[in-house]
């Protein structure tokens, strides 16, 4: 389009409603209408009430590893994902576990971080802020009344002069029970700024909440008998004594350690979005605890002992069940009611599990038949679709792309030319 005058949406754009801003949208781009009908129509006004400028939303699959045994309890876990094998993968690895006992999972109290900085602060006047410190606890419990009736509430606090940049750091521990707690992190930090200042001589620079969510974590574990694990040739002593050197090596190789941790939050969160928490706030906080030791490491391990493979995870999760987008969308709500309307520990906890699963899954499959195989068979339905099929013939040809082993557009459109002739 060299020389031409680039597509633009009009000015004001945000100020639209957002049916304007759909037909802005068709007079810029002049898409096809099944584009136009493939950004929603059943919940725009939510839609503009969750984030500016919306037209739309973009619908991701929303799946269900069923089967769990937690704690003893079975759970059928929903998870919102793109990716073809993942659902499936943690289906068959939560089977296969809970037809052995099942996961055994934990959770702390969920306590969250406020952060205030400031600068200007003299050397000492650190200990001020500490001798202070019931005097900002009665500051900040007056406005988490409604918090503390709920049994959370102002906790404690740390200070710590940073070395570089010689700034004063003072975290505020905040137990905010079923709800993320993002706005109300934000507000107690901004609340005590004044305080602080008078207390410390200094100024703050920024108040904001911290998703390092390091106190607020859960864990999961499970005991298998290497006996299920033997595939073909290979016996299930060996399958795990592979699995737990893989393990090893997730905590050794940090290149190798963020693919392992991949694997794990393809289950972390599929779940936190089909529950509507913030994704990228967990995940930001998982990978920060990875490398807390200073070293990026893996966040789970296996090992072998007497005839057991044994998986455990432990991580931060700030899931909630309460506030924000959480049961917002009707989906969510659903994905909520599907998991027995679970407080945010036990939300965590069922996490964990998923969590662990997904990885225990990942894993086993490396170092038996490897990954591509069982992935690129569940592809052949998205090169089905591509290539044209149509309702019955997706199942039909997925499966003889399957079978042909050969994972390409073309071969996929000389199937479905076979396919519909009645060729074998």
């Amino acid at each position: 389009m060299t020389g031409e005058e680039p597509l633009k949406l009009p000015k004001g754009f945000r100020k639209l409603s957002v049916t304007q801003r759909r037909e802005a949208l068709r007079e810029a781009l002049a898409p096809s209408e099944e584009r136009v009908e493939a950004l929603g129509a059943d919940h725009l006004e939510l839609a503009d009430v969750m984030i500016e400028s919306a037209v739309g939303y973009l619908p991701v699959p929303l799946g269900i590893a069923t089967g769990f045994l937690i704690d003893g309890e079975r759970y059928d876990i929903p998870m919102a994902v793109e990716e073809p094998s993942v659902v499936a993968a943690a289906t068959y690895a939560g089977g296969l576990i809970s037809s052995e006992g099942g996961f055994s999972s934990w959770a702390s109290e969920p306590i969250m971080t406020a952060q205030v900085f400031l600068e200007g602060v003299a050397e000492g006047r650190e200990a001020e802020i500490l001798r202070r410190e019931p005097q900002l606890r009665a500051e900040l419990t007056a406005g988490l009344a409604s918090m503390q009736a709920r049994g959370g509430g102002y906790r404690d606090l740390s200070v710590r002069r940073l070395p570089d940049s010689g700034l004063v750091r003072v975290h505020l521990h905040i137990d905010v029970r079923d709800v993320m707690g993002a706005n109300l992190l934000n507000t107690a930090a901004e609340r005590s700024r004044a305080l602080l200042e008078e207390m410390s001589g200094g100024r703050a620079l920024l108040c904001i909440l911290s998703n390092d969510a390091g106190r607020r974590r859960a864990g999961a574990s499970f005991r298998l008998p290497v006996a299920r694990l033997a595939r073909g040739s290979l016996s299930g002593e060996e399958a795990a004594r592979r699995i737990e050197r893989a393990s090893l090596l997730a905590q050794e190789d940090p290149s190798r350690a963020v693919t392992h941790n991949k694997g794990v939050m393809n289950g972390v969160s599929s779940l936190a979005l089909a529950t509507g928490n913030d994704t990228r706030a967990v995940e930001a906080g998982v990978h920060f605890w990875a490398c807390r030791e200073g070293r990026y490491r893996g966040v789970t391990t296996f090992r072998c002992t007497e005839g057991f493979l044994e998986g455990s995870i432990e991580l931060p999760l700030a899931l909630a069940t309460a506030g924000g987008s959480v049961g917002l969308h009707p989906a969510t709500a659903l994905a909520l009611k599907l998991l027995k309307e679970p407080d945010s520990p036990r939300l965590c906890r069922i996490a964990a599990a998923l969590g662990l699963a997904q990885n225990f899954a990942a894993l086993f499959a490396l170092v038996t038949e490897g990954i591509q195989r069982g992935h690129m068979r569940h592809h052949s339905a998205r090169l089905a679709l591509a290539a044209g099929a149509k309702d019955e013939e997706i199942r039909l040809l997925a499966a003889r792309i399957a079978e042909g082993g050969v994972f390409n557009l073309q071969a996929a459109a000389e199937l479905l030319g076979q396919l519909r002739k009645g060729s074998p």
